[in-house]
């Protein structure tokens, strides 16, 4: 039966300011949009529903264009550190979290960020060992490229201290022990470790997560899970399987590790499943100080960064993909990581329709977006970091580095291809942060960073509907509220273009239709 949503005002995202009133749907599709009476005629002599939408503000659902889906649902599932100030209190809650739990049982803690914390701390594996010498513990920074772990996490790893692990680095104190941090490609030293999870528990942890993004009006997502947990074809089988029943759609990134594993799987998308980039990761993060730069930190000369994959691999895994006919997906934050993908695809250049993906792109310069213009690309940012990143990123990269950070307005004036997204669990998944801070760069102290490089309300929203469809080939059928295409789209009680940008922070989603059905109501608090 056909549904009638009328009594609203929705922006179709087709063009800047162009709104329509009414909104027919039937199963999954949007047929028709115009005013209440044109479309009323329309449905002359039929039997159909009538929703009414309350005068409310309606945009087509967002689309977090990269996240981890299954790390989202388990970090909301595991020991919150994110909120912690001080060292003494994240051990606090682990303490608290030991406790509750069974003898040899992984306890893991989530989020932590030394920048945000009173002081700086000293971490010492020896803290950990004294919460527990039956349990290995792991708590994962809030880029989750660095973990603090306890002793028997890295026996059960295998992790000593005369190892040299290609792309990650081993802590230690200043005695010569190790201190229990690990950086990059050692945490998946770790992440082997740990027992293989079974479909139940990723199950949970998909849907918990799915139905978090209905709270932030979120239908879709590029995500990226397939290497963490054991079995990528599993994790397809159940992305195939659970989005029918909790509908939502997944483009998934394929580790360049379980590209042989799911190749003969890969198909050209449905509702559910649709697959893309192959994934790697160049460098690090600005947290831990592994993210790749030209020139040496400002806050500690002694480095520029953590090579996490050479650029003899990445030639290798993009030459691979273009032999798959797959374009590659390159985890980069600093310039010397974005100069090396440029790089690899130079030399192995993209034909395929769908764009390399450069994920983050936190530190550019001039040269390198004169290069990225000429390539088939799409910049995967996330203004959400600005938010967060402010103030302290400022002493890693000095003030000359700091005005290429987080570039947004450079890249859309030069008519490269954009999308937004959270990387959540690293970040909030609330799409709104990410607007606001795209609108007015501020971060989380209230002062502004690179103002130059603010965008309009509706470029921001751009980037999180019919730009981030467009990201992975799919702006033909979702992203826009438009005849044909998928019925998503989102309500909210206010209308943001009438807001203060101040206030973007604030703003709430009201309802979440997907595929035609409701599937969020802010004032149930229920799916």
């Amino acid at each position: 039966m056909k549904k009638l949503w009328y009594n609203g005002l929705f922006y179709t995202m087709e063009s800047e300011g162009e709104k329509v009133e009414s909104i027919i749907t039937e199963d999954d599709r949007i047929v028709k949009t115009g005013t209440y009476n044109s479309l009323l005629s329309y449905l002359d002599g039929e039997q159909f529903e009538k929703i009414d939408c309350n005068g409310k503000t309606g945009f087509p659902g967002f689309i977090d264009s990269h996240l981890h889906l299954i790390g989202h649902g388990e970090a909301k599932n595991r020991v919150d550190l994110t909120k912690c100030s001080t060292y003494s209190e994240m051990l606090e809650r682990m303490k608290k979290a030991v406790s509750e739990s069974g003898s040899n049982e992984w306890i893991i803690g989530e989020g932590w960020n030394e920048n945000e914390w009173d002081s700086i701390p000293t971490f010492s594996i020896d803290d950990l060992n004294r919460l527990s010498n039956t349990n290995p513990i792991v708590l994962k920074r809030t880029c989750r490229h660095v973990y603090f772990v306890n002793s028997l996490a890295l026996n059960k790893a295998s992790i000593n201290d005369d190892m040299q692990i290609e792309g990650g680095q081993i802590g230690f104190s200043e005695d010569g022990q190790l201190n229990g941090l690990l950086y990059d490609e050692a945490v998946n030293l770790v992440l082997k470790a740990m027992p293989a999870p079974d479909d139940l528990y990723l199950s949970k942890a998909i849907i918990s997560a799915i139905k978090d993004c209905y709270q932030h009006g979120i239908v879709g997502a590029v995500t990226e899970d397939l290497s963490y947990y054991g079995n990528a074809n599993l994790v397809i089988d159940l992305y195939e399987q659970l989005l029918n029943e909790v509908p939502f759609h997944t483009h998934v990134l394929i580790h360049h590790t379980t590209l042989d594993e799911v190749k003969d799987r890969l198909h050209s998308g449905n509702r559910n499943v649709s697959f893309g980039g192959v994934k790697a990761f160049i460098d690090g993060s600005f947290g831990g100080r592994t993210a790749l730069l030209e020139k040496p930190y400002e806050d500690d000369n002694r480095i520029t960064g953590l090579q996490v994959t050479s650029p003899e691999k990445l030639e290798v895994i993009t030459k691979k993909a273009r032999e798959n006919n797959l374009p590659i997906a390159f985890h980069m934050i600093g310039d010397l990581a974005v100069r090396q993908g440029i790089d690899a695809v130079k030399k192995y250049p993209n034909k395929d329709k769908l764009p390399d993906r450069f994920i983050h792109c936190a530190l550019l310069s001039p040269k390198l977006i004169e290069e990225m213009k000429k390539l088939n690309i799409v910049v995967d940012v996330q203004t959400s970091f600005l938010y967060a990143d402010y103030p302290w990123l400022v002493d890693r990269i000095g003030n000359s580095r700091n005005h290429y950070a987080f570039l947004m307005k450079s890249l859309l004036n030069e008519s490269i291809a954009l999308a937004n997204g959270s990387d959540t669990p690293i970040d909030t998944v609330n799409p709104w942060q990410g607007i606001y801070t795209a609108v007015t760069r501020k971060a989380k102290n209230g002062e502004v960073y690179n103002i130059q490089e603010a965008i309009s309300l509706y470029e921001a929203i751009k980037l999180y509907t019919v730009d981030s469809a467009a990201s992975f080939g799919q702006d033909d059928k979702r992203g826009l509220i438009k005849e044909g295409y998928f019925a998503d789209f989102i309500l909210f009680d206010e209308d943001p273009f009438e807001l203060d940008p101040d206030s973007l922070l604030s703003v709430k989603c009201s309802e979440t239709i997907c595929r035609g059905n409701i599937v969020y109501r802010k004032s149930e608090e229920r799916y």
